[in-house]
């Protein structure tokens, strides 16, 4: 279960110039976490920041984070977001998300259901979201097993070496 503050953001935020400002990244080759975290949602909440908070949430509209890649996941992650609740994203956004550790959720109606700032709890085992505040819930489509796997691992790489340890000690 997480459980956290939400922000709100609207339709056809763009991982590029949006979520971060993806021609402002000082080093492609890596992520320069500081520069990330200062940038993330700068423009579209000047206040985010320096605000967001350890356990807080995404919450979105339709098309989040087109134009993909990872650095935006990055600096949400790192940022302390720990959840991203969207009316629509492509799959390869979820894909590099969940490799960083970020879960994403589909979940149609979450941008109606939830204001900024209100409290939100998710269960991505069962599918499931509550306005902790309002008491409105909506169902979305769980994870499957190999994906809670990832994010409670905290992405691919730790979830990997993980199961090669695990391999290897039975």
């Amino acid at each position: 279960m997480i459980q956290g503050r939400a922000w709100t953001f609207g339709d056809n935020i763009s991982a590029d110039d949006g979520i971060i400002q993806y021609s402002q990244v000082p080093d492609l080759g890596s992520f320069d976490i500081p520069a990330l975290k200062a940038m993330c949602f700068l423009t579209l909440n000047p206040e985010f920041p320096s605000q967001v908070r350890d356990g807080d949430i995404i919450v979105a509209g339709k098309n989040f984070g087109h134009h993909s890649h990872p650095h935006a996941c990055v600096a949400m992650k790192e940022s302390g977001i720990k959840a991203v609740l969207v009316e629509s994203t492509d799959s390869a956004f979820i894909r590099k998300a969940l490799n960083v550790g970020l879960p994403i959720i589909s979940c149609r109606g979450i941008s109606t259901m939830v204001a900024h700032h209100q409290t939100v709890a998710v269960d991505v085992a069962e599918g499931f979201v509550r306005n902790v505040d309002s008491g409105a819930s909506l169902q979305f489509r769980p994870f499957a097993p190999q994906m809670i796997e990832v994010w409670q691992a905290g992405g691919l790489a730790p979830a990997l070496k993980a199961r090669l340890v695990s391999e290897n000690s039975n």
